[in-house]
């Protein structure tokens, strides 16, 4: 047979291939983009490790006679047409945020009433969380990729209600799934205390009562992939500056020539059950800053990093063999 021998297409591909983001923070964009790139690079599996939920609603407000106001990205907007008010609105949803169309009067009222405030900011979430659920069910339906996404720290508990209802959406917070024959994956989208005080974060004891638990339920933990949302403390992965949580919003702590103090923000308890259990993979987000992959033992443990806010999609390829990491890539766009 020649050198050039077609190859059968049952040994065309002998390997896993995993495709992992994290903490897109509502950027449809970034949302977009993933699934996308699901289907491009022919993976197995696209697997989302938290934080999908945005940060801010940006009210948009109707002053009458044409004009809108609003503040965005520190910066007041005049508007002078619905035609600059829609292309406000979808800058505001491509970088993560909620745009929210209001009038003076209603302006008048939220700030009087501030579970008012809470009631429309979780049903612009629930809305956009469903839309992307709706949306990785239509464009995955018939390509047999699966989508593991789950909430981080950031996210409001009603999201996961959501996740469960997807069909080629899978929510794989506090379980543990599998990915293929060979390998399982435990997931967790909980952190240790931050300076934010998020609706997921929990002390390092409980995080690692809910690891050791997941843990436990794995059949071949040498085998397996760990998704868990927070990085381990002092890895390279969970590097990033020091805030002051004794004002809100927490500010930044500088040295004296006004330099960021840095710091692993990490978790001690997900360090423990790396070095402990020495998955295959280690798959974690929860600090943007912090794109990397380093070694813990055997376990090749990865950061993607974010950069939603710019539309920017961070990813990291991962392809296994049933025995080990055949090879790991990051990728953006």
């Amino acid at each position: 047979m020649g050198l050039f021998k077609r190859k059968d297409k049952t040994e065309e591909k002998r390997f896993t291939r995993i495709l992992f983001a994290t903490d897109l923070h509502g950027s449809d964009d970034c949302f977009k983009k993933f699934l996308n790139a699901g289907v491009i690079h022919k993976v197995d599996a696209l697997v989302i490790g938290g934080d999908i939920t945005g940060k801010q609603v940006v009210p948009i407000v109707d002053q009458g006679g044409g004009a809108f106001t609003a503040s965005f990205v520190g910066q007041e907007q005049k508007l002078r047409s619905e035609e600059e008010a829609e292309r406000l609105a979808t800058l505001i949803t491509r970088t993560g945020n909620y745009a929210f169309r209001t009038d003076p009067d209603q302006m008048a009222e939220f700030n009087q009433d501030h579970a008012r405030v809470d009631e429309i900011t979780h049903r612009l979430i629930e809305e956009r969380v469903r839309r992307w659920v709706d949306l990785a069910d239509e464009r995955l339906a018939d390509t047999g990729i699966p989508l593991y996404m789950c909430g981080g720290n950031d996210d409001f508990y009603e999201v996961d209600e959501i996740l469960d209802s997807g069909t080629s959406v899978i929510n794989p917070n506090g379980q543990v799934v599998r990915i293929d024959d060979a390998h399982e994956m435990m997931a967790l989208g909980f952190a240790n205390p931050t300076p934010w005080h998020c609706p997921r974060d929990i002390t390092e004891e409980e995080l690692g009562e809910r690891i050791e638990a997941l843990a436990a339920e794995v059949g071949d933990v040498a085998q397996s992939i760990f998704c868990l949302h927070v990085p381990p403390i002092d890895s390279t992965l969970d590097t990033c500056p020091r805030l002051d949580d004794s004002v809100y919003p927490p500010r930044v702590i500088t040295d004296g020539a006004g330099a960021p103090l840095m710091y692993g923000a990490g978790s001690t308890a997900v360090r423990a059950a790396i070095e402990r259990y020495q998955p295959l993979v280690s798959l974690h987000g929860h600090i943007h800053e912090s794109r990397g992959v380093v070694n813990i033992g055997r376990t090749l443990a990865i950061n993607p990093g974010s950069e939603y806010g710019e539309g920017i999609l961070r990813m990291a390829m991962v392809n296994l063999t049933p025995e080990k990491v055949l090879s790991h890539q990051f990728l953006s766009g």
